[in-house]
């Protein structure tokens, strides 16, 4: 008695690595039927094998028995040595495959693969089913074609279809399967590490074959993209070399300007389909379409010649939708037409069909679009061009006026009246302090009066004027006003407009220094960043408003910059954490010539 027990001991355990050896020794041909069947059932075209990634626990829920659990349990000890890469367990804790045994009478589908399924990944799965009132023996098949079908996800391939008898993964109705040979290989092969790289081996089909199979919509979608980016880049290049023009002065040079821009984008759209839908066509074919192709381009680009002749119109919108109708329609008609000339060159029949494709569609509106955008940007530089005469009057009018703003802005009427006004007072007081103020006041006039003519001045002179400036000003304001000059030596050579600081230092004594009961502190730092030039301003008086550049000499020095440098100088400003102002220019550019 003992040793048949140790013989039914070690039968039970050697039957799994007995089965697991006995599908490791499947006829060539049988294996290359059940990859078939692999392909059928669960891994169509563009699509991932659905599995777990992780370990499987399998929890019954619900009516279930003693008996079950084993049945179960058996099941899960043959499944087990054919899956490598995961654990699978009978554990009631966090499952991810649940079989749920409801209520019922007779055996009954309730819900079937209710789970989640991500990127070929099954996170969770649920079968609910009912066999109330059955034989044990007959709710063995339903338990393992719940469990083995759990396993992955069935996925319908249009491709064709391999059906093997009694097979989980073909039958539908449970009492008819049974856990043959050919489920175990799916289940072994799908659970291997290298499931894809053995598939390919086992592809019926080359190679090319094999990865439009498996990632025939991504090479598509990648080839037209590229076409398209392609196709577009050409016709940048044909606008930058003037190979086309907006208005063609015969029949002649408009068919040849539509032969261009259609035939550059029909290029690349015949090339990316040559490696989908037109892999399978020889050379001669396609330069037999090619050639009919362009009998029919003709034809249609003589008749949208001849349409927008006979229907002149002046006004731009008016022509530019003109242009689109005739475009698109004509753009449709060509599809049209080339879709019965494929046919015509493969020699089989053909049925007229008005429909295009997405790509097709997507070829009109981009010729559409293109004509329309050339179009239009061809007659607002016909436009800038009548008016640029008018703009440069304008502008050099623009540097009078600013000019005198700012001419008007140095010698504030404010600041000359508080410097005589001082002068008059220290008149009593200091002679000497009256005369140093006098000799500033005509230090800083006669820089405004010998420079004149000038836009731009080296740093140390715009300096000098500055430190003018401040004396004057600390004359007035005593020990209230204590100021600090930085600048690098490098750059004192350096050109920038003439009267560019001092607006900026009179802004901070006028609404920032004057407001203050303590000692007011300026400190001016002009440093070189990288390939800028930094002019800062800093000051301790109250905090700048939303919108600093108020003032009428500040406005005027906004517009100088503006016209002198365009959009490369940048005025910023901050309150936290020091209060200042600062303008950028930059030395890589030089300023717009100015005449002196």
């Amino acid at each position: 008695m003992r040793q048949i027990l140790v013989a039914i001991f070690l039968l039970s355990n050697l039957a799994p690595v007995l089965l697991f050896g006995q599908s490791n020794k499947i006829h060539p041909n049988m294996e290359h039927t059940y990859w078939n069947f692999i392909r059928a059932k669960i891994l169509p075209p563009n699509a991932k094998a659905y599995r777990f990634e992780k370990d499987i626990r399998v929890h019954l829920k619900g009516g279930f028995n003693k008996q079950d659990s084993v049945c179960i349990q058996q099941l899960i000890e043959k499944v087990k040595p054919l899956i490598n890469n995961v654990n699978i367990e009978l554990n009631d804790s966090l499952p991810n495959i649940t079989l749920w045994i409801r209520n019922g009478t007779g055996a009954r589908e309730i819900h079937n693969f209710y789970g989640l399924k991500k990127y070929g990944t099954i996170t969770s799965q649920e079968h609910q089913f009912s066999f109330d009132d059955m034989e044990q023996t007959l709710r063995k098949p339903y338990l393992e074609y719940y469990l083995i079908s759990s396993l992955t996800a069935k996925q319908h391939n249009p491709t064709g279809d391999t059906g093997i008898a009694q097979s989980i993964f073909h039958e539908d109705d449970p009492i008819k399967t049974n856990f043959t040979e050919v489920d175990q290989f799916l289940i072994q092969k799908l659970y291997s590490k290298d499931f894809y790289s053995q598939f390919k081996s086992n592809f019926n089909g080359s190679l090319i074959d094999y990865y439009y199979y498996r990632f025939g919509d991504r090479i598509q979608f990648t080839s037209e993209a590229i076409a398209i980016i392609l196709a577009f880049v050409s016709l940048l290049l044909l606008l930058k070399f003037h190979l086309i023009k907006t208005e063609s002065k015969n029949w002649k040079e408009f068919v040849k300007q539509g032969f261009l821009i259609i035939n550059c984008i029909l290029f690349f759209y015949l090339l990316s389909q040559r490696f989908t839908e037109y892999k399978f066509i020889v050379w001669p074919d396609i330069l037999k379409i090619v050639l009919l192709t362009q009998v029919l381009l003709f034809f249609e680009l003589l008749f949208i010649y001849l349409i927008e002749k006979r229907f002149k119109v002046q006004k731009i919108s008016t022509k530019l939708i003109k242009q689109s109708v005739t475009t698109s329609v004509f753009t449709y008609l060509f599809f049209i037409g080339y879709s019965y000339i494929l046919p015509l060159s493969l020699s089989y029949k053909v049925y007229w069909n008005w429909e295009l494709s997405f790509e097709q569609m997507t070829i009109v509106i981009m010729v559409v679009c293109f004509r329309l955008i050339f179009n239009f940007t061809n007659f607002q530089n016909i436009q800038e061009i009548r008016l640029r005469d008018m703009e440069l009057s304008k502008l050099k009018l623009l540097k009078t006026k600013a000019e005198l703003q700012s001419l008007h802005s140095r010698i504030n009427p404010h600041f000359l009246y508080n410097s005589l006004n001082s002068i008059a007072t220290l008149a009593h007081i200091s002679p000497e302090k009256t005369e140093d103020m006098a000799l500033e006041l005509s230090d800083f006039f006669r820089y405004a009066i010998n420079h004149n003519n000038q836009d731009m001045i080296e740093i140390k002179k715009e300096v000098e004027i500055t430190r003018t400036y401040l004396q004057i000003e600390k004359v007035r304001f005593g020990e209230k006003l204590d100021f600090q000059i930085d600048i690098d030596e490098e750059i004192e050579t350096s050109l920038v407009p003439r009267f560019l600081i001092q607006p900026l230092i009179e802004n901070s004594i006028k609404h920032g220094i004057s407001k203050i009961q303590d000692t007011g502190k300026i400190k001016l730092e002009i440093k070189k960043k990288a390939d800028e030039l930094t002019i800062i301003i800093h000051d301790n008086g109250p905090d700048f408003p939303d919108t600093p550049i108020s003032g009428y000499g500040l406005r005027s020095l906004y517009e100088k910059l503006d016209i002198i440098y365009e959009k490369s100088a940048r005025i910023t400003w901050q309150n936290q954490p020091n209060k200042h102002i600062c303008i950028s220019l930059p030395l890589s550019q030089k300023p717009l010539p100015h005449e002196n």
